[in-house]
């Protein structure tokens, strides 16, 4: 139901006598609309002191403040035709105006020129091999635990920890001489 409609309704119950929760009630159980005392108090409020049609006042701006006028358009459009420049070298010819507002001008009368080589995201292939140790992951911890390193080796293929190791120093030939 609209708005003003339960408006309406409300006006017709306070005219008979009701009171404001006995409005409220009757408007939550006849259209399930809840409103608070506060509400229904404006409402009077504003039908009493001004002509008021019963329906909510528009919230678009009166006036809408812009700062492209069709000047510093046309005057961004014959620049770059002129220079080829961008966005960002043309917004050091205008003081009064942002990069985005000459990038809005220019995607609006078609004068960017889209990468080429940008193309949609392949979509995702897991990385993964197919057979059991083909390819082991290895990792060492970056805090010591005891004094020592934690170094794990993971089989790729069945997520399988092969070996967890504490180690004194994690270098190359540590790890090498615990793989062999």
């Amino acid at each position: 139901m609209e708005k003003e409609e339960i408006r309406k309704e409300f006006f017709k119950l306070k005219l008979k006598g009701n009171s404001y929760a006995v409005c409220i009630r009757i408007l939550k159980a006849s259209f399930n609309y809840e409103v608070d005392k506060r509400t229904l108090q404006r409402w009077t409020k504003r039908l009493n002191e001004t002509e008021w049609d019963l329906k909510d006042k528009s919230t678009r701006p009166k006036t809408v403040h812009t700062k492209i006028t069709s000047e510093i358009e046309s005057e961004v459009i014959r620049l770059r035709k002129e220079t080829g420049f961008g966005e960002d070298k043309l917004t050091e010819y205008f003081s009064d105006i942002s990069h985005k507002i000459v990038n809005k001008i220019l995607n609006k009368n078609g004068l960017t020129n889209p990468n080429e080589n940008r193309s949609k995201r392949i979509k995702y292939i897991r990385w993964q091999r197919e057979h059991p140790n083909s390819l082991w992951q290895m990792d060492v911890s970056d805090q010591k635990i005891k004094g020592k390193y934690c170094f794990a080796v993971i089989d790729d293929c069945s997520r399988n920890c092969l070996g967890l190791f504490a180690v004194n120093e994690a270098t190359t030939s540590v790890i090498t001489h615990l793989i062999d």
